[in-house]
């Protein structure tokens, strides 16, 4: 028996004896709760199911899988869930900004399209206040020489004479 059978007759089977005939070594309680774990509408008894994975021998690990889940007519289709790759090519800038208001993962997932959108509407202050890497600046079409002007208000002072001496 392998795992797709056992899925099927965790989804749709109503009687329990399929589980006397399941071999111990075909029975992978691990594999089982990472199938069960992607669909969303079993997510509550998935999580019930988690304490005993590890712990319940293979067979009354499947009969209680079987017993909590609840019947359906066929099994659902539940999409592989894969890692969200999100590129949009201010990674570099981002990683320094969330060193330097020392964000949590939580607190930077809320606030990422906000800092993103202030980084556009003036790419070349911050550019310039994180000290972004001439490459950076020439992918996003700025002129690198305006890190040079940051920070400075135009009256700079060449020696004593500038304060009335």
């Amino acid at each position: 028996m392998n795992i797709f059978e056992i899925m099927n007759n965790l989804y749709t089977n109503t009687k329990s004896d399929w589980i006397v005939k399941a071999d111990d070594v075909d029975i992978k309680p691990f594999l089982i709760q990472r199938w069960l774990a992607m669909n969303d509408n079993v997510r509550v008894q998935t999580r019930k199911l988690d304490k005993y994975v590890f712990t319940l021998p293979p067979k009354m690990y499947l009969s209680l899988a079987w017993t909590v889940l609840p019947k359906t007519q066929r099994v659902p289709y539940v999409k592989y869930i894969k890692k969200v790759e999100e590129d949009n090519g201010y990674d570099f800038i981002l990683s320094k900004v969330r060193k330097h208001y020392d964000m949590s993962d939580n607190d930077f997932d809320a606030n990422r399209g906000r800092i993103i959108k202030a980084i556009e509407n003036d790419k070349v202050f911050w550019f310039s206040y994180y000290g972004v890497e001439k490459k950076h600046w020439k992918k996003h079409y700025l002129n690198f020489d305006l890190i040079k002007k940051f920070g400075s208000n135009g009256n700079s002072q060449k020696n004593l004479e500038g304060f009335g001496g």
